[in-house]
């Protein structure tokens, strides 16, 4: 399996109406987990933590949440940042997906084939110019061993 960063960003909580919390809710459909991580403040707050709501019947578990702490979330957990009543509160959030390596050709192996192929077309212009261009040229290797996207395929007609 392969953890896969979907999105990064901060949250800044600050005890003034619609900006001390981030009420009940469930992160995004394509997200299989979340990680919360608690932020330094200069601004030291009070309240704050993380409340997750799990099972049937619902049972309610309350998490403080200390600058350095962190909190993982599985996918489709109801949970919220709790309100702060003074100071503010920062955090790091972090949602990911988890996929089957092989079915995924991730972004460093996608840059790195264009790159290869940026190459070859800047290579190949530079022969034609000096009238070297004649020759078949070999695609590169893919770093999975998969096929290049670009690749020609052949089919056989019946």
């Amino acid at each position: 399996k392969n953890l896969v960063r979907l999105q990064s960003f901060i949250t800044r909580y600050r005890a003034f109406p619609n900006e001390n919390a981030l009420l009940r809710h469930i992160d995004g459909a394509h997200v299989d987990g979340s990680v919360i991580l608690a932020l330094p403040t200069d601004s030291p707050f009070t309240g704050g933590g993380v409340t997750v709501w799990e099972g049937t019947p619902e049972v309610t578990y309350k998490y403080p949440m200390a600058p350095g702490d962190m909190c993982m979330l599985d996918n489709y957990v109801w949970h919220q940042g709790n309100p702060i009543t003074a100071g503010e509160r920062w955090s790091l959030v972090i949602f990911y997906a988890v996929s089957n390596k092989t079915a995924q050709t991730s972004n460093t192996q996608r840059l790195l084939q264009t790159m290869k192929r940026a190459a070859l077309d800047r290579q190949k212009e530079q022969q034609l110019e000096q009238g070297q261009g004649d020759e078949e040229e070999e695609a590169p290797a893919v770093a999975d061993g998969g096929e290049r996207d670009d690749a020609p395929t052949a089919r056989a007609r019946s």
